[in-house]
C-alpha cells in the first residue's frame, strides 16, 4: 500500500523544473547527503522537488526522511509503500505524486553533483531531448560505465551509440514521455525493472541527449537489501532478466542490424554475467545445465552473427559454445575467464586472433571470427613536425598499435578528397623512437616515422589537384593497418605559416596557379586546401 505525500506542501504557484524521486531502504547513513545534494539543485529561476519514500527500512530511515520534509516541506515531502525487494512501487507513487516538467530517479546512497540538474534540463530545452544521460561517477568504489559519455551528444542514436548500455533510471526524462507513453516500472520482476523503464524511454524519445563534459551523478555500490534486489547477483535472476529484455527488444524492433545492436548489450551484460562468475557459483548441476539450456534458447532465438561480431573477446567464444550445445566446453572456458588466465596473440594474414581455449579445434570446430580482435586494436599517433620546403610539406612523428610491435613497417601517410574520394598515398620512413621503446615491453623501436609530400607532383608526375584534402596516417605493421586522421594529437599548434599559400602549380593557359593552404579542423585533424587563384601582384 501507497502512502501519498502531502500534496498541500507543494509550491502554491509555479511548477517544478524537475520531480526527484529517491527511493530509499535502508539508507539512514546516506539518505542525508543524497538529499542535501539534490535539494542543493534549487536556485533563483531552478526549482526542484523532491519525493523520497520508504519501503520497509530498518535502521530509521523513514524517521529521517520525516525529520528533512518537516524542515523542508516546500521542497521535500515523503511517503511509503509497502515492502518490496524492487523500487518499483516506490517510483511509480513518485510519477504519479510529483508535478515537475522533468523526472530523475534516484536510489537512496546516490548524489547528484552541483548544478547537474540545470545543467541537464537547460540540454534538454536547447536540444528538445526526451532523455538527456548526464555522466555518472562511482562512489565508494562502485565502478560505473563510461564508454556511453566519450563526448557530448545533441542527438544521440540508440541504434548506433552506446547510450544503451546505460540503462539506470539515473536520467533526466521529460514528463510528456512519460505520460504519452504510460511509462511506469514494472511491479512484478524482481529484478531489472529500471532497464525496461530506461530502454522503453530511450525506444520512444524523439531525442536523446548526452552530457559528457561535466560529472552529474555520483552512483554508490549497490548493495542487496539497501539499494539493490537481492535476487539481482544470482546467475538464476540474471537469466531471467536477459530473457524478459531480449523478448522485450524483440517485440519492437524489427530484425536487423538496429536489433542486433540492442541484443549485443544484454547478451554482453546480462548473459554474459547470467552464464559467467555468476555460474560458476551454482553448486548445483542440474541448476548449472538449466541455465546454459536457457541461454541456448535465447542464442537460437534472437542471437545472429551481427550480435556476435558485437561481443567483446572471449566471450564471443562462450557464446558460440553455448550455441552448439558444448556445454562442457563452456563451462571450461568460463573458468578459463574467472581464473584470468592469458591467452596468447596470433598475428596471420594481416589480422589478429586471441588463442582462447578451442581454438582451431578440429572437434569443436569454431571460426576464426569470434577469436578474431583486430578490430579492437588500439592506434596511437602524434604529429610533432610539419614544416614547407618550397612546394615538399615535411611531416615527422609516431603511430603504433598499443598491442603489437613495430615490426614490419608498412605505415604510409595518405591524402583524401573529402567529396570525390581520390586519394594519394606517400611513403614513410621508419625512425628510432627510443623513448617510446623504453616504456613498454612491446618492441615500439620503429614507431616514428618521416614522410616527404611532394605536392607539385602528388601521383609522381601531376600536381594535386583542387579540393579539400583530408590527411591521415595509415598505420601498419606485421600486415595488420588501420588508418587515423593526423593531426589530432600534436606537439604544438600547426599553422599554414605561409599565409598566402604555397603555389604548387604555376600559371597555365588560363592565367591561374594552383595554391596550397595547410589548416587545422575544429577536432584539430589537418586539411589541405587546394585551390586555384590568378597570381598575386608583386609574387
Amino acid at each position: 500500500m501507497t502512502s501519498a505525500v502531502n500534496p498541500s506542501a507543494r509550491h502554491p504557484k509555479e511548477q517544478p523544473d524537475v520531480s526527484v524521486i529517491v527511493d530509499a531502504l535502508n539508507s539512514a547513513e546516506s539518505i542525508g547527503a543524497c538529499l542535501e545534494s539534490v535539494l542543493s539543485q534549487n536556485e533563483d529561476g531552478f526549482r526542484v522537488e523532491v519525493l523520497a519514500f520508504d519501503r520497509g527500512s530498518r535502521d530509521g530511515t523513514r524517521e529521517t526522511l520525516e525529520q528533512w520534509a518537516a524542515g523542508r516541506p516546500a521542497e521535500l515531502r515523503c511517503g511509503v509503500v509497502a515492502p518490496s525487494d524492487t523500487p518499483a512501487e516506490a517510483r511509480n507513487a513518485g510519477i504519479e505524486q510529483s508535478s515537475g516538467r522533468f523526472l530523475l530517479f534516484l536510489n537512496g546512497t546516490d548524489r547528484l553533483v552541483p548544478g547537474a540538474l540545470r545543467r541537464m534540463t537547460e540540454t534538454a530545452e536547447t536540444e528538445e531531448a526526451d532523455v538527456v544521460l548526464g555522466k555518472v561517477a562511482g562512489l565508494d568504489g562502485q565502478k560505473v560505465g563510461t564508454s556511453m559519455f566519450a563526448r557530448n551528444a545533441a542527438d544521440a542514436d540508440v541504434y548506433t551509440s552506446r547510450v544503451y548500455w546505460s540503462l539506470s533510471p539515473d536520467k533526466l526524462f521529460r514528463r510528456s514521455l512519460v505520460e504519452r507513453c504510460f511509462l511506469r516500472f514494472p511491479t512484478d520482476w524482481r529484478v531489472g525493472e529500471d532497464q525496461v523503464f530506461t530502454a522503453l524511454g530511450y525506444l520512444y524519445a524523439d531525442r536523446i541527449a548526452v552530457v559528457a563534459d561535466q560529472e552529474c551523478v555520483l552512483q554508490a555500490r549497490r548493495i542487496a537489501g539497501v539499494n539493490h534486489s537481492r535476487y539481482a547477483g544470482s546467475a538464476v535472476e540474471r537469466m531471467l532478466l536477459t530473457r524478459q529484455m531480449t523478448a522485450m527488444v524483440a517485440e519492437r524492433v524489427r530484425p536487423g542490424a538496429e536489433r542486433d545492436h540492442l541484443m549485443a548489450r544484454h547478451v554482453e551484460l546480462e548473459l554474459g554475467k547470467a552464464t559467467g562468475a555468476a555460474y560458476l557459483k551454482c553448486e548445483d548441476p542440474e541448476q548449472r545445465h538449466r541455465i546454459l539450456t536457457e541461454a541456448r534458447e535465447v542464442l537460437d532465438a534472437y542471437v545472429t552473427p551481427g550480435v556476435i561480431a558485437r561481443l567483446p573477446r572471449p566471450l564471443s567464444v562462450r557464446m558460440e559454445l553455448i550455441r552448439l550445445g558444448r556445454f562442457a566446453e563452456a563451462e571450461r572456458l568460463i573458468s578459463f575467464e574467472v581464473d584470468k588466465e592469458k591467452a596468447e596473440m596470433l598475428v596471420e594474414g594481416g589480422r589478429v586472433y586471441r588463442r582462447y581455449p578451442f581454438f582451431r579445434d578440429p572437434e569443436v570446430g569454431l571460426a576464426d571470427e569470434v577469436y578474431e580482435i583486430t578490430h579492437t586494436l588500439r592506434a596511437k599517433h602524434r604529429l610533432n613536425k610539419a614544416s614547407w620546403s618550397g612546394t615538399l610539406l615535411q611531416l615527422g612523428g609516431h603511430g603504433y598499435f598499443e598491442q603489437l610491435s613495430t615490426k614490419v613497417p608498412g605505415v604510409k601517410v595518405v591524402l583524401r578528397e573529402r567529396r570525390t574520394g581520390a586519394e594519394h598515398r606517400f611513403r614513410v620512413f621508419s625512425t628510432p623512437s627510443p623513448k617510446l621503446n623504453a616504456a613498454t615491453r612491446i618492441d615500439r623501436s620503429q614507431a616514428g616515422f618521416e614522410a616527404k609530400l611532394e605536392l607539385s607532383a602528388a601521383d609522381g608526375h601531376r600536381p594535386i589537384g583542387p579540393g579539400l584534402w583530408d590527411m591521415y596516417l595509415y598505420i601498419c605493421y606485421q600486415g595488420v593497418g588501420k588508418e587515423v586522421r593526423l593531426g589530432g594529437s600534436r606537439a604544438q599548434t600547426l599553422q599554414d605559416r605561409t599565409k598566402q599559400g604555397v603555389v604548387v602549380a604555376p600559371t597555365d593557359a588560363s592565367g591561374l596557379e594552383r595554391v596550397c593552404h595547410l589548416y587545422a579542423t575544429k577536432a584539430g585533424n589537418l586539411t589541405l586546401e587546394v585551390s586555384e587563384r590568378r597570381p598575386l601582384p608583386g609574387a
